[in-house]
């Protein structure tokens, strides 16, 4: 008979346990016989995600779930947006371990994970449709670099004749850009042909859990939101960095980003974070990443997880008093504000179509101010990055701040705004 484990169980049940959890993409951490926090919210995610009593305990019923084996991306389910289950988070897990998917692992196919199975088919010559297939699964499989792929060229980075300069710079030649060892991870001594000598004599600590933030993380989420507290945490991690090891950061990513101009700061760099060039941009930032110290990394996620530092304490939650309807351009148009469509959100297309657009269609500031005051009011440590996150993570009955932050955000609309956001909801 199956042992019942629970938090702090030991031994090689323990172990069964955790491998069991890491070959369906619920868990990412050691193989260490001790069932502690990691496990557990490893358990209680795999429990949530096949329909189990999500208690954290492992009784017979989760070890059936748990050796039920899916042997091939043939075996594997078709997946379409509003799946759900193990093979949803098995895919979200994949898509989250290549650096196209930031958000939780949840087996529930929502935009997030639609908007990143289309951007993974995109990137790798699939046919872009969004759904998990036979020939998504395969790539999705396949280690992030094989070992019989063809050599990558090395690409010579030539500096030109020193000139004058207020800041003088190295004499010695840049390195090459990305040679890839056999287990496909750069290090600092292998994925170079020629070093510049570095003031950085730290070691090299290895790429951190999928649990801690990341600079490939980082620059997802920046591209997207570029929020006060982010920024102020890349340029405080900047001014820790030495200028010879920032300087070669930058040419590396003006190679992989193809632009004409050197950036010369990250939030700069990190602005530039896009789909098209997401996996060498990935190596560049990994490349950065373990330049640095252990301590440097740890203020740079404590920077970054300073989800206060953006607002301006002098404007805390308040409810909005009722404001004069807006005058409408067309009678006949049904208006319905956020705190309204919210609560009728069910994920259909239109929604979410007419939900990116309200978004594309804000100022900036405006959103990482309202992503801050959602991200606070429903107690997250991760700060929002879309509407449609927003939507979906809606619970009044939880988080009643929720509501005002909703609030907050219906204030800034303009009356185009908002009819242009009924329209979209209303198109059938």
């Amino acid at each position: 008979m199956d042992s019942i484990l629970r938090q702090g169980s030991k031994g090689s049940a323990v172990a069964e346990l955790q491998q069991l959890l890491q070959s369906k993409g619920f868990y990412t951490g050691k193989i260490d016989s001790d069932f502690g926090t990691g496990t557990t919210n490893a358990v209680l995610k795999f429990q949530q995600a096949n329909g189990l009593l999500a208690d954290g305990i492992v009784g017979s019923f989760s070890w059936t779930k748990l050796r039920t084996v899916i042997t091939s991306a043939q075996a594997l389910p078709i997946l379409l947006p509003g799946s759900k289950g193990s093979a949803v988070a098995q895919a979200q897990q994949l898509l989250k371990d290549k650096g196209y998917y930031q958000g939780r692992i949840d087996g529930d196919f929502g935009m997030g994970t639609r908007d990143a199975i289309a951007a993974f088919q995109r990137a790798n010559g699939l046919t872009v449709d969004g759904k998990v297939g036979e020939q998504t699964w395969k790539k999705l499989q396949a280690p992030a670099i094989v070992d019989d792929t063809p050599p990558i060229t090395v690409i010579e980075i030539v500096r030109p004749p020193a000139t004058t300069s207020a800041t003088p710079t190295p004499s010695t030649p840049p390195s090459s850009i990305f040679v890839p060892i056999p287990d496909g991870t750069p290090t600092a001594s292998t994925d170079l042909v020629t070093s510049l000598p570095t003031a950085n004599t730290t070691p090299a600590t290895p790429i951190p859990t999928a649990s801690e933030i990341s600079l490939v993380d980082a620059a997802n989420s920046y591209a997207r939101a570029r929020l006060l507290n982010q920024t102020a945490a890349l340029n405080n991690l900047q001014a820790v960095i030495s200028p010879e090891i920032l300087q070669q950061f930058f040419q590396r990513w003006q190679i992989v980003s193809g632009q004409t101009t050197t950036a010369t700061s990250l939030q700069d760099a990190l602005s530039g974070y896009n789909i098209a060039q997401m996996l060498n941009q990935n190596l560049a930032l990994q490349w950065l990443q373990i330049q640095l110290s252990p301590q440097a990394i740890a203020k740079f996620r404590q920077d970054w997880s300073n989800l206060k530092a953006g607002i301006d304490p002098t404007t805390p939650f308040t409810p909005n008093q009722p404001s004069e309807p807006p005058t409408v351009s067309n009678p006949q148009l049904q208006l319905i504000n956020l705190t309204e469509a919210v609560k009728v959100y069910s994920r259909s297309g239109n929604q979410g179509m007419a939900l990116e657009k309200l978004q594309s269609a804000l100022p900036a500031p405006t959103l990482q101010q309202f992503f801050q005051r959602w991200s606070l009011a429903s107690e997250q440590n991760a700060i929002a990055i879309s509407l449609l996150d927003v939507f979906q993570d809606y619970d009044s009955q939880k988080f009643p701040s929720q509501v005002t932050a909703l609030q907050w955000l219906e204030k800034e609309l303009t009356t185009a705004n908002l009819e242009q956001f009924s329209r979209d909801w209303y198109t059938i």
